[in-house]
């Protein structure tokens, strides 16, 4: 049988799972993927996710691959994995990739989207920050702008990685209505650093801290501490080859 080296798009609803990456005794999408994949291959193969998830992060298009020794087609095998697959993981594309490609090393870059809505919203709360307090959006703007570019992000994460060091390429906020949505781009992104950039951009839109706080904590330098946005917010958009 040819072996080849199967690229998916996923979309899934973090919601019920501990994250993409495997742990024992937990629910999480890369033991569910590779469950499906072993009904159909005959025996249980790694395979490779782009990034870790916080427990709670969704993903639109979120990029894994395996290697197989395979008749099946690749759209057979998207056909197939979603036949076992929970209602909330959905497998889009299944295409034949280099022998090279590994979903998590090859990638150039990812874009985020945090969701947050002002105030209560039943319907949304589980996809959405519930906003309880006034945050003003021109303030938001200004406090993304001190995330912008090359630098060490370690203040701003939780990770025994010793390189903090990303670049954010870009920072939007867009508004509409009462729901407001940060787009976040970037080479790559540490353990919890889009949800600690947008619990401090949030805070500094409430007036709650200043921009030296900030600043502060980019430079290294003792700071309070700040704000984590809740996971549910949160939704791997994109990545980027």
């Amino acid at each position: 049988m040819p072996a080849l080296n199967l690229r998916l798009t996923i979309e899934f609803d973090g919601g019920g799972f501990h994250g993409w990456q495997f742990q024992p005794d937990r629910p999480t999408v890369q033991d569910e993927i590779e469950r499906a994949v072993a009904a159909i291959a005959g025996s249980r193969l790694t395979v490779y996710g782009c990034s870790r998830t916080d427990s709670g992060v969704s993903a639109r298009n979120y990029v894994a691959n395996f290697h197989a020794d395979t008749r099946l087609a690749p759209d057979r095998w998207r056909r197939a994995l979603n036949n076992h697959l929970p209602r909330t993981i959905y497998v889009r594309q299944v295409v034949a990739a280099d022998p090279s490609f590994h979903a998590r090393f090859s990638a150039r870059g990812k874009t985020y989207r945090y969701t947050a809505v002002r105030g209560r919203s039943p319907l949304r709360s589980t996809r959405a920050w519930e906003l309880r307090w006034p945050v003003e959006t021109t303030r938001v703007r200004r406090a993304l702008r001190e995330f912008l570019g090359t630098r060490d992000f370690q203040p701003f994460c939780r990770t025994a990685d010793t390189n903090g060091t990303c670049a954010i390429t870009g920072l939007t906020l867009d508004e509409a209505g009462d729901e407001l949505a940060l787009t976040v781009c970037g080479d790559r992104f540490l353990y919890k650093l889009v949800r600690r950039i947008t619990g401090a951009a949030f805070e500094y839109g409430a007036g709650r801290l200043t921009l030296a706080d900030i600043r502060f904590a980019l430079a290294g330098k003792p700071r309070r501490s700040f704000r984590t946005a809740p996971a549910e917010g949160l939704c791997l958009e994109s990545v980027d080859y």
